[in-house]
């Protein structure tokens, strides 16, 4: 196994940028182009520079030269004295970085002459990387150096040489610097440990040393004899600046992320193979098997761990020399620190801390030996006062540094950014807000989306999102839309770049949980990790350039950022910051990015604040890039992620950091910058060149403010709310009542008959009452059976119950059809014989059924006890002897009621039953006997026995 590196990027966009002279410091100074002298320049001539002008295009700080866009950074003039021939400039880039290339780019002025590109660990002892000068005289006279011009082979991994190829007069503007730091050295492939400290830099510094001017007057003709001296066509400008590099990590880690907990927000090593250390630059505990070795392309040097089968293996050494510590003599002791370009096998590789200073603390770090610093102070160690502090001990000024110019914050009197006020420049001025050190201007505009003037910090939960599903990918043009293929092991999307081979630059369209309303993004950030897939072998091929985020507003609007290069494949991750901040507009015109013959000139003009926030507000596609190299055949998006919120707080005092605003908005608009329309408003798209407004909100008056929205054309309102209907919502809904005309939210109010609530709300529909002026007057028209009174809360004659009660109803009486008590039902007068609070059952003396009424129970005088019966059979209770419902018949076995019904006594010979009749006593007499007994012969018939049969 190898050792590991991480990706390469732009480190001087970390970097905390100072140079010793910046035209207009001292104010106000007059310039002109050298352009102009040749007739070239079709630009402004002649021009202004002033530090403290509140235009932007009148300040060239040094920060310009990372800000991402055509801004550039300025030195004084020669009319300010020969001085400023020699210019420095410095970059701490935070950490230790491994530097592999440089580009520079000048703007409205040559190339400089002769200078040195310049790198240092501690910043105080710097070596150069390469010198640069016209010709081989001056390589020789100022450097002592023979000349070389372009494609030179190093003769070894260290040498620094003189070269010219970067130092001639053309172009006059806009000329470009690109230099490989290593390439053409011996160890360019396998990275020597001495190529490898070679690269290794924190700081770096530039020092220019001659400007073209002289050339120009020695080589050009009458067309420089102009009316202004040449003097004020003197000087440097630099546009932009990119270093790349990459965390050193000593061959030991193939990753470099930015650590929450780490206060100064650096990347940091992810260091593997079981080492440890900001620079993986030493085993970790328990690891120490053998001696540290740094990571090399033909072996990872792994660090061993020294326990197997629970013992101890290895040695520890004993007796360290030279301040040294551990198990192998690693680490420095307390009080020493290791340089940076040390190794620990160095002969001599602890220092001792120079921490002496009033403002150190007087402990140093064991890697590099930077001190630390009491409040107030910096530098190496810590003999410096940080920006806004001043005096022996470095305490604070007055003056609010976020809002005071660079370098002024200890004045007596306070000299506020551009966009500040405040006696102590600590506030923002009117229509602006978000007073940052960061910002040029101190403050940020409000965007307000055009309409409104004052904003303030809006305070917005971080979040994130994330998916890999509904992804496409296609071309520039969006002529193309194919689905990738899902790796079933890693869950990645692959895209064969075989599918379009007509496309040299492809991109990932995103799904639309990227899309929409993205202004809550503004200020944070769209991270994604993509891999790349080249053919095998040695090719031709080469790393490939373009934006690697482009956004298309539904504005029209398409802008872009980044124009990155990786020159190791495999894969990087992609943090594009969601600012205006270097991004810039893509024409119209291009279709495809073309790589491999001539340039696609993608690069338009800046975008605005304005511009960036109009686009945010509905972001129609969002594309990143899917090509990185010529040779690639496969292209893979492992994540993306969309961040929002980014730097907002709950804190108050710390609302100064956040970059989203919260507008005051006027009326007919809403959202954090107004760029939504309140309700019963419609948009109206304006015409603009720049699409910097998204069009205006009309009021939606013909729908009488019960509509969110409405078509201006048709006259035709949307979906009709707060309970109106018609075709301008000009009426309540059934079930609601009031005059929908008002135009208030409450016009129609829900009818309560008598309650709201769906239980006890009777009638269907109610009406204003006619004639009232009152609109809470108003009349139930549908009450049901049972109910009455205006709105349904009473129960009609015949009906008892409480409607007004959660619950209640009105129910029919259960009387019978007679009445009841309206509240509780019971029956008032019970009618059919009957009686109980529901006359619920028959009175004394009655029967029968108490719904169809009751009879008497009419119990025979003669035969009944009493004239009471059963109330449900109606059976009255019988003397003895006697029988049937009434009483009114002799029992079974008796007969004859008016002889009070003696026993029948049927002849058992004469007769068919002993049985006789209830009523009459007649026995029922065989064929030939009679008599009321049976007991005799009939005429005719005779031999009647009286024993029994």
């Amino acid at each position: 196994a190898s050792g590991l590196w991480p990706s390469f990027f732009n480190v001087a966009l970390r970097a905390t940028i100072s140079v010793n002279a910046t035209c207009g410091q001292t104010g106000r100074e007059e310039y002109c182009r050298l352009a102009e002298g040749a007739g070239r320049s079709r630009g402004s001539q002649c021009g202004i520079c002033d530090a403290n002008n509140p235009d932007p295009e009148k300040r060239h700080p040094i920060t310009n030269i990372v800000d991402g866009t055509n801004s550039w950074w300025q030195s004084p003039t020669l009319q300010k004295g020969a001085k400023n021939d020699r210019v420095t400039i410095n970059l701490d880039l935070g950490q230790l970085y491994q530097i592999v290339f440089f580009t520079m780019r000048a703007a409205i002025s040559p190339l400089p002459a002769a200078w040195v590109l310049e790198k240092s660990m501690d910043g105080r002892a710097y070596d150069a990387w390469q010198y640069f000068a016209a010709d081989d005289t001056e390589c020789r006279e100022r450097f002592g150096l023979p000349a070389y011009t372009a494609n030179y082979i190093f003769k070894s991994d260290t040498e620094v040489i003189c070269s010219t190829q970067f130092s001639s007069l053309e172009p006059l503007e806009n000329g470009e610097i690109n230099l490989s730091i290593i390439s053409g050295r011996p160890s360019e492939m396998i990275t020597s440990p001495e190529l490898q400290n070679f690269t290794l830099a924190r700081y770096v510094r530039i020092r220019l040393l001659r400007m073209q001017s002289a050339e120009a007057q020695r080589f050009k003709t009458k067309c420089f004899m102009c009316t202004k001296s040449f003097s004020s066509r003197s000087f440097y400008t630099i546009r932009s600046l990119r270093i790349g590099g990459r965390c050193f990590c000593s061959g030991h880690a193939g990753k470099c992320k930015t650590m929450d907990n780490n206060i100064d927000n650096e990347p940091q090593c992810e260091c593997v193979h079981n080492t440890c250390g900001a620079n993986c630059d030493r085993c970790c505990p328990l690891y120490n098997q053998r001696p540290y070795r740094i990571g090399t392309p033909v072996a990872a040097n792994k660090c061993e761990k020294c326990e197997v089968g629970n013992r101890l293996l290895g040695g520890v050494c004993q007796n360290c020399t030279h301040h040294t510590t551990g198990v192998n003599c690693e680490r420095c002791l307390p009080g020493y620190y290791r340089p940076m370009d040390r190794l620990p096998n160095h002969p001599e590789p602890c220092l001792p801390c120079n921490c002496t200073s009033p403002g150190a603390v007087g402990e140093c770090s064991p890697i590099g030996g930077e001190c630390r610093c009491l409040e107030g102070f910096t530098g190496a160690q810590c003999t410096e006062c940080l920006p806004g502090h001043s005096g022996d001990r470095c305490t604070r000024c007055d003056c609010d540094a976020r809002g005071t110019l660079s370098g002024r914050e200890c004045d007596e009197r306070c000299s506020c950014k551009a966009h500040v006020v405040g006696e102590r420049c600590d506030r923002c001025d009117e229509g602006y807000f978000a007073l940052n050190e960061d910002h040029i201007d101190g403050c940020l505009k409000c965007y307000c989306s055009g309409v409104g003037t004052k904003c303030s910090v809006a305070h917005v939960e971080t979040s994130s999102y994330t998916t890999l599903k509904g992804w496409t990918v296609t071309n520039l043009a969006m002529s193309e839309h194919i689905v990738p293929t899902k790796d079933n092991d890693t869950g990645f999307l692959v895209f064969g770049m075989f599918e379009m081979p007509e496309t040299e630059a492809v991109y990932w369209k995103a799904p639309e949980g990227y899309l929409g309303n993205l202004l809550r993004s503004y200020g944070s950030q769209l991270t994604f990790k993509m891999d790349w897939i080249t053919v095998r072998g040695d090719t031709s091929g080469k790393p490939t350039v373009g934006p690697s985020l482009i956004l298309v507003g539904r504005n029209g609007m398409k802008i872009a950022y980044g124009e990155e290069s990786y020159e190791e494949t495999g894969g990087a991750t992609i943090t594009v910051p969601l600012k205006e901040d270097s991004w810039y507009h893509v024409p119209r015109t291009v279709k495809d990015i073309i790589t491999r013959l001539r340039r696609t000139e993608y690069h338009g003009d800046p975008v605005t604040r304005s511009q960036f926030m109009a686009v945010l507000t509905d972001v129609e596609v969002v594309l990143l890039r899917g090509t990185y190299h010529t040779d690639q055949v496969e292209s893979v998006l492992e994540q993306a992620d969309l961040f929002s919120g980014s730097h907002s707080t709950t804190d108050s005092s710390a609302s100064s950091s956040g970059f989203i605003e919260l507008c005051e908005c006027p009326e007919g608009y809403r959202g954090t910058s107004c760029e939504q329309c309140a309700f019963g408003y419609v948009r109206i798209y304006e015409t603009s060149v720049t699409h910097e407004r998204i069009g205006r909100c009309i009021p939606c008056s013909m729908c009488n403010g019960h509509a969110a929205s409405c078509d201006l054309e048709t006259g035709e309102c949307g979906l009709c709310l707060h309970n109106t209907v018609g075709t301008n919502c000009e009426r309540c809904l059934p079930g609601f009542y009031g005059n929908a005309t008002l135009g208030r939210p409450d016009d129609c109010k829900r009818c309560a008959c008598p309650l709201e609530s769906p239980s006890n709300n009777f009638s269907p529909n109610c009406q204003s009452r006619g004639g009232s002026s009152d609109p809470s007057e108003y009349v139930c028209t549908q009450c049901p059976e049972g109910y009455t009174g205006d709105h349904c809360e009473l129960c009609d004659d015949g009906y008892y119950g409480e409607p007004t009660v959660i619950g209640g109803q009105c129910l029919p009486c259960p009387c019978h059809g007679g009445p009841c008590n309206a509240q509780t039902g019971e029956c008032i007068e019970c009618v059919g014989n009957t009686e109980g609070w529901r006359c619920e059952r028959c009175k004394t003396g009655y029967w029968g059924v108490p719904d169809d009424g009751c009879e008497p129970c009419s119990c025979s005088e003669l035969g009944a006890l009493e004239n009471v019966c059963d109330v449900t059979t109606g059976q009255c209770i019988c003397k003895p002897r006697y029988g049937g419902r009434r009483c009114d018949e002799c029992d079974v076995g008796y007969g004859n009621l008016d002889l009070d019904c003696p026993a029948c006594e049927c002849n058992v010979n004469g007769s068919a039953s002993t049985v006789c009749n209830v009523v009459s006593g007649q026995c029922e007499c065989n064929v030939g006997t009679e008599g009321i007994h049976c007991d005799r012969c009939r005429e005719e018939f005779f031999g009647l026995s009286d024993e029994q049969p």
